[in-house]
C-alpha cells in the first residue's frame, strides 16, 4: 500500500516537472505580441497628418513663403544676326561675261571698291547711246544759235526758231538720260566693262561666279557682302513671358572676351509664327570683328524691380500638368495646393498664382507624401 502511495507520488511530480518544462519553453519561444505602432500618414478628407517623431517626420522640412522685392533675369536663347540693310546681295545691273574677281569670301573692303568686273554688250549699247546722244545735242545746239541768229536778222519765221528750241531740248534731255544711266551702271572710262562696286564698307560673305562665266540673270546674286562694324543680338522671348516685358528693359549677351549689354534697341512687332516668341534686338559694336552673325549665345533679360513670391525647386510636385505643393495647415498637417509658377535661373522658381507671403510649404521631403 505504501508502494502504491510513493509511485502515485512519483508520478504526480513527474507530470508537474513536465507541465513546468513546457511552459518554460512556450513562454521563452512564443513571447508576448506587441501592439501595432500608428501609422506615419493618416489622411482625412484632402489633408494629410504626420505623426510626430516618425522617420518621415524627421525628413520633412518647412520653411515659409519669401517674397522678394529684387529684380530679377530670364535666360533666354539669343543669335547674333547682321543688323537689318547691311547684309546684302551684290547683283550684276547688265548681263556680260565675267572678266575678273577682285575680292574673296572673308575679305574686308571699303565702300567705292571694285568687287569685280564684266565685259558687258548692254554696257557698251549705254556708251554707244551716250555718245549719240551728244552728237545730236551738239548738232542741234548748233541749228538752234543758227535759227536765232536768222530770227534777229529777219529772214526767218519764229516757228523755225520755236522748232529748232524744241530739237535742243528733246537733246538736253536724251543725253542728260545717257549720262545717268552711264553713272547708274558705275561705268569707267573703259566702254564694255562693267566695274561692280561695294556699296558700303563690309565683309564679302560669299562668291558665286567664277572669271569667264556669263552672268545672263540679273536676279541671281554674284556676291553676298555684310557690315559687321555693328551686329544686333536677337534674343527669343516665349509667349507666356510676355506679360513680363517692360519698357526699361536691359539686355545682356556674353561672348568670349566682350559682354554686349544695354536697353533694348527694339522688338519684333508680332509673334514668330513657327516658334511662338517674340524678338528682342539688342544693337552691339563689333570694331574688333570678334561677332560673327549667327553665333548663337544665352541673352539674359533684366526684369525691372517687382514684388513677387519665389520658392525652392525641390518643393514643386508634378502631377500631370499641374504643378503642386504641400502647403502647412497645422502643426504636421498638410494640404496639397495647385500653383502657377515661372521658373527662373538658380534654385528657385517664381510663384504667379497659388500661394500668399504668409503660407508655409514642405520644401523637402514633400516627395514622400506624393502618392497620398
Amino acid at each position: 500500500m505504501r508502494a502504491s502511495r510513493s509511485l502515485i507520488t512519483l508520478i504526480v511530480l513527474f507530470l508537474l516537472i513536465v507541465l513546468g518544462g513546457w511552459q518554460f519553453w512556450r513562454f521563452t519561444h512564443h513571447p508576448h505580441e506587441v501592439s501595432p505602432e500608428a501609422p506615419m500618414v493618416t489622411q482625412d478628407g484632402d489633408t494629410l497628418r504626420v505623426r510626430v517623431g516618425s522617420p518621415l517626420h524627421k525628413r520633412l522640412i518647412i520653411e515659409p513663403v519669401t517674397l522678394s522685392a529684387s529684380p530679377h533675369h530670364i535666360e533666354l536663347p539669343a543669335q547674333v544676326i547682321a543688323v537689318p540693310g547691311r547684309s546684302i546681295n551684290i547683283y550684276t545691273p547688265v548681263s556680260g561675261r565675267v572678266a575678273d574677281i577682285h575680292v574673296q569670301p572673308g575679305q574686308t573692303v571699303q565702300k567705292g571698291d571694285v568687287l569685280a568686273v564684266l565685259y558687258s554688250g548692254d554696257l557698251a549699247q549705254a556708251w554707244s547711246d551716250q555718245r549719240k546722244a551728244q552728237a545730236t545735242l551738239a548738232l542741234t545746239r548748233k541749228a538752234y544759235r543758227r535759227a536765232t541768229a536768222v530770227l534777229s536778222a529777219g529772214g526767218n519765221a519764229v516757228k523755225d526758231m520755236q522748232s529748232a528750241q524744241n530739237d535742243l531740248e528733246q537733246a538736253q534731255a536724251e543725253a542728260h538720260r545717257a549720262q545717268e544711266r552711264l553713272q547708274a551702271l558705275g561705268a569707267s572710262s573703259a566702254e564694255g566693262y562693267q566695274p561692280i562696286i561695294a556699296p558700303f564698307t563690309g565683309t564679302i560673305g560669299t562668291v558665286s561666279i567664277g572669271v569667264g562665266q556669263n552672268v545672263t540673270d540679273p536676279t541671281s546674286a554674284l556676291m553676298t557682302l555684310v557690315d559687321t562694324q555693328d551686329v544686333w543680338i536677337s534674343a527669343s522671348v516665349p509667349e507666356s513671358m510676355l506679360s513680363e516685358l517692360r519698357p526699361t528693359m536691359t539686355l545682356s549677351a556674353p561672348f568670349d572676351g566682350q559682354t554686349c549689354s544695354g536697353p533694348i534697341t527694339t522688338r519684333d512687332p508680332t509673334l514668330r509664327t513657327d516658334t511662338r516668341r517674340l524678338n528682342l534686338y539688342l544693337r552691339c559694336s563689333n570694331a574688333q570683328g570678334m561677332l560673327r552673325p549667327g553665333q548663337f549665345t544665352t541673352a539674359s533679360l533684366s526684369i525691372p524691380s517687382q514684388t513677387y513670391l519665389q520658392i525652392p525647386k525641390t518643393a514643386l510636385l508634378m502631377n500631370n500638368d499641374e504643378v503642386s505643393v504641400f502647403v502647412e495647415t497645422a502643426a504636421n498637417v498638410y494640404r496639397r495646393r495647385t500653383v502657377g509658377i515661372r521658373y527662373d535661373e538658380g534654385d528657385n522658381v517664381s510663384v504667379l498664382s497659388g500661394l500668399s507671403n504668409h503660407d508655409r510649404i514642405i520644401t523637402h521631403g514633400a516627395i514622400l507624401l506624393n502618392d497620398n
